[in-house]
């Protein structure tokens, strides 16, 4: 019976609009602008493309884990 419960768990955020969509992002953290002005302008091995893209998809990870962070917490005991 846990699938039910998952359907309408999704369905009430997705209707409070907290269900992260599949390109959210977190904003660029200093951290990151700084590994990516790095990498940028030293000795490029990979393209930028490929750098760009590796941020990107990292960023939406840690999004991802994030909202799976709040919904684990928010979840009853």
């Amino acid at each position: 019976m846990q699938a039910p419960r998952l359907v309408i768990t999704r369905a009430a955020e997705q209707a409070r609009g907290t269900q992260p969509g599949p390109d959210t992002l977190i904003p660029l953290s200093s951290n990151e602008i700084r590994r990516l002005f790095t990498r940028l302008v030293s000795t490029v091995q990979h393209h930028t493309s490929h750098i760009l893209h590796w941020s990107q998809w990292r960023r939406r990870r840690q999004a991802q884990a994030r909202a799976a962070h709040y919904r684990k917490r928010l979840e009853p005991p």
